[in-house]
């Protein structure tokens, strides 16, 4: 059976199914708002069946050099389809097309950005967030 699944940029009338899904995976995904999935619908991509988003995928360009994949998310009852791999192949297309030679991810699962060619960089050099101590007070309070 053919795959029914229609990869398509995304278009304002997708901004709730993306919302649902980054919402759906609070222990991987950092929470967006509403304006933030706005502000970036000319770089989301989804992944439509039956009619509702089934997955999603964001190119955030930062600089004419580097651009970052980010909300990748794809529903429970569409894995195993290939749909991420698909999304995150249409954000890497649009960097190249736009000329930008780096684009990175931030993840928990360098497994399955390891197989879409995804690579440590800088001698394996971590990415460290600064969470001084007004952010450790807000967690404890929180």
């Amino acid at each position: 059976m053919p795959d029914a699944a229609l990869l398509r940029l995304a278009r304002p009338g997708d901004t709730d199914g993306i919302l649902a899904l980054i919402r759906s995976h609070p222990e991987q995904l950092l929470p967006r708002g509403r304006a933030d999935i706005e502000g970036l619908l000319e770089t989301f991509w989804v992944i439509e069946e039956d009619g509702q988003v089934a997955g999603c995928c964001c190119l955030e360009v930062y600089s004419p050099k580097i651009a970052e994949v980010r909300s990748l998310a794809v529903r429970e009852a569409s894995r195993g389809r290939h749909h991420g791999a698909r999304l995150v192949a249409a954000a890497v297309a649009e960097a190249r097309r736009r000329g930008i030679p780096q684009v990175l991810v931030v993840t928990s699962n360098v497994e399955f950005f390891s197989r879409q060619h995804f690579k440590p960089c800088l001698n394996e050099k971590f990415a460290l967030f600064w969470e001084g101590p007004e952010a450790e007070g807000q967690a404890r309070r929180g």
